[in-house]
């Protein structure tokens, strides 16, 4: 399901805001211990983040 949310924010713009305020509601893996240099599987995080490198497909 987290996968999924992200995948929607990444990939659809028009549905971006949405999918991170849903992440953020959830709190699916909010609290997911990361390493250094890693994406946050925390939907809002990674959805920024997969954007912000230019991965948005």
């Amino acid at each position: 399901m987290n996968a999924c949310l992200a995948q929607i924010g990444i990939t659809h713009p028009e549905l971006r805001e949405r999918a991170k305020d849903n992440g953020e509601r959830l709190g699916v893996l909010r609290d997911y211990p990361t390493p250094p240099n890693c994406t946050s599987p925390f939907a809002p995080i990674w959805i920024d983040e997969t954007v912000r490198r230019g991965s948005a497909g």
